[in-house]
């Protein structure tokens, strides 16, 4: 389709492309990908997004560019500008696609087509960041025939491509790789930071092109970004002299910024008052001023440093202006609070929650660029605010670290060229006693251009500075690498295997071998203390945790050596030392266990999270880990999903009381009969009336019920007590009637429809497509079975099986492990359709697998209880010799790629027939 990319872009980012973006199109437009992208900070790296959409919907049909673009920046960062900028490309493209004059409408239409569903443009582009405040939307994998972006962290999108997704469960892990690792290219910004991801994309891409033996799905591409390459060489997509005339990149490149170095010695102050003393010189200029330091503890000290130089400021300007000696104990409050507004501290190990919401704080709005400053503001910043935003900083104050994190540092300031911005980068003497590293290489090349007390670094001295011989010494070494194996892959994929001792954590494989590896992440949940005593198994826990789940929004990380390391952690520790947390590791498998056992086991929380219950504090108002809380972390902010709403229900005889959990503290139980028919007391019929008031209370529907209190046996039917942990979600659309319950067979036929309009679409050989087609139609027939139908709340006598459970969800304890996949490979086995199928072997694991076990078998509690000893044992040997031999042949993803075509087409005919995705994908 022929475009004129100059309009396009300009309508959709609101200024005219740079050569470099105009180049880099025309390559999209060809298929062709450059392996590494080398643009300075300050012009517009992130433009790739809409370029490579432009591309995708301007390409000729037999040009082949991924429909799935994976952005992934660097673990540390604060936020993505990408997320907004993606944001706001997608609202311009489903306003066009509904209007013909728009001069978005041609490529907005030609997306639009792509998809499997099209509804008034609204699934035009799935839209969905892996991180932070923003939960995971799902949207990125409900259609995956939708172009899509996909913003996430490098632990995000590398653990999933290895079957092993942070925060995923053994049903998601499979379909997330194969989403990921077909049809998408991957876009490593800073890729410089994280080397280690770079490797395993390489290895990734060998493996996809070497063992495999057919090909039905496209390969991962990967596109390297970096403003600052380790290696200049001219086999990378650089600038040119196009882009060095073009008026814009002059004013960016030579945007004057002067450095000035400072040393101190042992008898001088201390290195993070001399820090917060340079910051501080900028105070009467209404600045905007970064400070980078490389220590969390260091950030503490000079934020509390800054606080206080401010607000003496204030008093003593307040006590002039009012000619007193004294301050009222209001109005020093008040300046506090001023002061504490003007100051922002930003590390890699604050709560995800409060790290997301910093940028609409006062002090840190200035820093967006959105407003200017009225008065002074400090950022004081570890790494996590060298990459990933767009800082304006007027001026900057750091101590001395790399070469390439002071690039990335001074990419922060003075950004488009429009100030004179000082630069001040205070070291040690000692430094120079130690060793020769990075860092005195770093201090060497500095000195070398020293003139008359400053040196310019502006983006086009850098360039020319990264042309010495010695500047690729001055960067941070690279971690050692280690490789993926097929013996490694062989056993992550293996994912309906929760406990599998040979199986690695895979952090190794995105970071390389690192000092601060491993990590533990910190949690604070309203429900842990209930879960951890009431009558529940650790399953019952690990069950509630996957539909409820623990989201980068609620947690902050630190490295596993350092949890009780600092002496108010340790004192924190030993308070609470018989308290009980939860303990969920990175294959989602629960623990209880004591504060004291949690403190002296340190391998068990390499890459777990630990679930404190809320009122234990253990959480500052910025989001870090601080023994000296003893807040309830509801008073800082519950910060879990926000989209769920978890209330108790509680059953008393005859009687039954729900509200919202966060208002429950175990119900007082009326004494008189009659006091319990008036308020929110209700009569008892059953569990599934009670479910069908709570959801025309809220309206909401039920997702998820956990009885964490059962009733005793020597209670009569007067005295008994039962609780249930519910979990509700929006309905998404307004109901004007009660959804219609499928049955097993319409069901199946309208995931059929909707495989027919994929394998159409995707263009796939006929006997893939045909088997596909098969096991859509097949894939819930073990739903007849009367166990399940018991289960879903239906009479088993019925003349009709149902395909979705009733209200309430289903009753896994009733189930008692029964598998309906297992059951409908059993009924399968016997259809000649299939059986004769020369696909047969790919027919009868896609259906094994829709709900993500037979990778490679299933519990022997799954059959059916009429299989005897020997079926359950040849079924299932059959079941791993088909996972093996399909596996071989197809290659990892790939076949995790076909996998997840049955289960989005289960999951949108679910969507269609009113089923919530939780219920659709068990």
């Amino acid at each position: 389709m022929e475009i004129n990319f100059d309009q396009i872009f300009k309508e959709l980012m609101g200024h005219a492309p740079f050569p470099w973006q105009q180049r880099i199109y025309g390559s999209f437009v060809q298929g062709v990908i450059p392996k590494v992208c080398d643009i300075p900070t300050g012009l517009g790296k992130t433009s790739v997004i809409p370029i490579w959409l432009i591309a995708l919907s301007g390409k000729e049909q037999d040009v082949y560019l991924p429909r799935r673009l994976v952005y992934v920046v660097n673990r540390r960062t604060i936020v993505d500008q990408s997320t907004e900028i993606v944001n706001v490309i997608s609202h311009k493209l489903q306003y066009a696609v509904n209007h013909e004059k728009d001069p978005l409408y041609p490529i907005a239409n030609r997306l639009w087509e792509m998809s499997v569903i099209q509804n008034s443009g609204e699934n035009l582009l799935a839209v969905s960041t892996l991180r932070g405040e923003l939960a995971d939307n799902l949207q990125w994998r409900f259609d995956p025939l939708t172009p899509g972006v996909i913003i996430g962290t490098v632990d995000m999108i590398g653990s999933k491509l290895l079957f092993s997704g942070y925060g995923d469960t053994r049903r998601t892990r499979p379909l997330n790789a194969g989403i990921l690792g077909c049809d998408s290219l991957i876009v490593h910004d800073e890729a410089h930071l994280t080397p280690g991801f770079s490797n395993l994309l390489h290895s990734i891409q060998y493996f996809q092109k070497t063992f495999k033996t057919d090909t039905v799905a496209p390969f991962l591409k990967a596109l390297e970004l970096s403003a600052t390459s380790r290696k200049m060489d001219d086999t990378r997509f650089q600038i040119n002299e196009d882009d060095r005339r073009n008026s814009v990149v002059q004013s960016r490149m030579n945007a004057y910024k002067k450095l000035h170095l400072h040393k101190i010695d042992k008898k001088g102050k201390p290195l993070q008052e001399k820090l917060a003393e340079l910051a501080f010189r900028h105070n009467e200029n209404r600045s905007r001023v970064v400070v980078f330091v490389q220590s969390p503890q260091d950030a503490a000290k000079i934020h509390k440093l800054l606080i206080e130089k401010l607000q003496k400021t204030a008093e003593g300007t307040w006590k002039k202006e009012n000619n007193v000696t004294s301050i009222p104990k209001k109005e020093k409050e008040a300046l506090r609070a001023q002061s504490e507004s003007s100051v922002s501290v930003l590390t890699g190990e604050i709560r995800g929650h409060e790290r997301d919401i910093l940028l609409d704080t006062p002090g840190m709005i200035p820093f967006t660029g959105k407003i200017d400053s009225s008065q002074a503001v400090y950022l004081v910043s570890t790494s996590a605010g060298e990459v990933g935003v767009d800082l304006h900083a007027d001026h900057m104050v750091s101590d001395l670290t790399t070469l390439d994190s002071m690039i990335q540092r001074l990419g922060r300031v003075n950004r488009f060229g429009q100030t004179e911005a000082q630069v001040d980068v205070v070291y040690e003497e000692g430094l120079l006693k130690e060793k020769e590293g990075p860092r005195q290489k770093t201090l060497h090349l500095l000195e070398d251009k020293i003139n008359e007390e400053s040196f310019d670094v502006s983006p086009a001295a850098l360039l020319h500075m990264m042309g010495n011989s010695d500047s690729s010494k001055a960067f941070s070494p690279a971690p050692e690498m280690v490789d993926a194996t097929d013996i490694l892959l062989d056993m992550w994929t293996q994912t309906s295997v929760n406990d599998l001792s040979a199986r690695p954590e895979v952090a190794p494989w995105l970071h390389g071998i690192q000092e601060n590896l491993p990590e533990t992440w910190m949690a604070w949940r309203q429900e842990t203390s209930l879960l951890a005593s009431g009558d529940l198994s650790d399953e019952d826990i690990a069950r509630w945790f996957q539909k409820c789940r623990i989201t980068s929004t609620e947690t902050l990380r630190m490295p596993t050596f350092r949890l009780w390391k600092e002496t108010e952690a340790k004192r924190w520790a030993e308070e609470n030392a018989d308290k009980v947390a939860i303990l969920l590791s990175p294959s989602g498998r629960v623990q209880k266990m004591r504060i004291s056992e949690l403190v002296k086991q340190s391998t068990p929380l390499n890459f777990a999270t630990i679930i404190f219950p809320v009122h234990l504090g253990g959480l500052s108002p910025n989001g870090f880990f601080d023994g000296q809380m003893k807040k309830a972390v509801m008073d800082v902010h519950d910060a879990a999903d926000h989209s769920l709403q978890r209330l108790v229900l509680q059953r008393f005889g005859d009687h039954y009381h729900f509200v919202p959990l966060a208002e429950w503290q175990g119900i007082t139980i009326p004494e008189d009969m009659e006091e319990r028919n008036v308020g929110d007391w209700h009569s008892w019929s059953s569990f599934r009336d009670a479910s069908r008031t709570i959801e025309t209370r809220y309206m909401k529907k039920i997702v998820f019920s956990l009885k964490f209190r059962q009733a005793a046996e020597w209670e009569d039917e007067d005295d008994l007590q039962e609780c249930w942990l519910m979990l509700l979600k929006e309905k998404g659309t307004p109901e004007k009637k009660e959804v219609k319950t499928p049955t097993v067979a319409e069901h199946n036929l309208a995931v059929a429809n909707i495989m027919n309009i994929m394998v159409k679409k995707l263009a796939l050989p006929e006997e893939i497509s045909e088997a596909l087609l098969l096991a859509a139609r097949h894939h819930d027939t073990g739903k007849d079975h009367q166990r399940w139908q018991t289960a879903a709340g239906f009479d088993a006598n019925n003349a009709s099986s149902f395909a979705k459970p009733s209200i309430g969800g289903i009753n896994w304890r009733m189930l008692d492990g029964y598998r309906h996949e297992l059951g409908s490979v059993l009924q399968a086995l016997d259809t000649e359709a299939i059986r004769g199928h020369t696909e047969s072997d790919l027919i009868l694991h896609l259906i094994a697998t829709h709900h993500g076990w037979a990778r490679p078998h299933f519990e022997d509690n799954a059959f059916p209880p009429e299989a005897d000893a020997a079926t359950r044992t040849q079924v299932n040997l059959d079941i791993m010799m088909r996972y093996t031999r399909l596996q071989e042949r197809f290659g990892y993803w790939q076949l995790a790629w076909l996998e997840s075509l049955l289960r989005r087409a289960d999951g949108m005919a679910s969507a269609q027939q009113g089923a919530s995705e939780e219920v659709s994908d068990e």
